[in-house]
């Protein structure tokens, strides 16, 4: 009776690799893993961006308030909020600012202020002044709220000698590239809304990045001034 004998298997080439139907496998599911993780590294990256961007506006907003503090007369602003919340947003146009004074364009509206004390320059980039193509460079809109101490028969500098409440929103300076700025631009939320930390890496430049209210002391009469400014109109 004849033997069959089995079949011997060949080894495996070392240089045997995949198929061409492997590959393409693979490459699909690389593609597919990458689509999902991309909007999660691009919300992270965006928001890594905007934090820094909320800190430099911080900064700037606190320089502002010192440097107003120092001589709160002269460098007082002279746009003038019964409502710190009902004060329009600068006005666009170009920049004209040096570093560390306000900026001579663009000015506010005649209506609402006179035409100086207006926009306040914070320099990001080192170049000196605040451009519209500056990704750094902060510009902050000041107002001054006096209550019924406000007088308008004064000058601006008497009614700043009896104390304000200073309101300061920073804007980015690129902001100024657009067609409107909130609070009352058109598409704009409710006033008092700033940009959120948690954006892409644009952000919506519209919006302030930064808002806050702080006191501003009287020069003379400082205990009346106070009390006169912070009671009621009715009382």
């Amino acid at each position: 009776m004849m033997k069959l004998k089995k079949m011997q298997s060949l080894p495996r080439s070392p240089a045997a690799g995949y198929t061409i139907m492997e590959g393409l496998v693979a490459i699909i599911m690389v593609s597919f893993l990458m689509s999902a993780v991309a909007p999660v590294i691009a919300l992270s990256v965006g928001t890594r961006v905007q934090a820094r961007r909320l800190e430099l506006a911080a900064q700037a907003a606190r320089s502002y308030i010192d440097w107003v503090r120092y001589d709160p007369v002269d460098r007082g602003p002279n746009q003038i909020g019964l409502d710190f919340k009902d004060v329009n947003p600068p006005q666009l146009g170009d920049l004209v600012c040096q570093d560390g004074a306000y900026c001579t364009t663009p000015t506010p509206n005649p209506a609402q202020s006179n035409q100086s004390n207006y926009l306040f320059c914070v320099d990001g980039d080192g170049d000196q002044e605040c451009k519209k193509d500056s990704l750094s460079d902060m510009l902050v809109q000041g107002s001054r709220n006096q209550g019924i101490t406000y007088n308008a028969s004064l000058s601006p500098e008497e009614n700043k000698r009896r104390g304000y409440a200073l309101g300061v929103r920073v804007y980015r300076a690129d902001a100024f590239q657009e067609n409107s700025l909130c609070p009352s631009g058109a598409g704009c939320p409710d006033p008092g809304t700033q940009q959120s930390v948690v954006t892409n890496a644009i952000g919506n430049r519209r919006l302030p990045m930064v808002e806050i209210i702080t006191e501003i002391a009287p020069t003379e009469n400082s205990f009346q001034n106070y009390q006169d400014r912070l009671k009621s109109p009715t009382n």
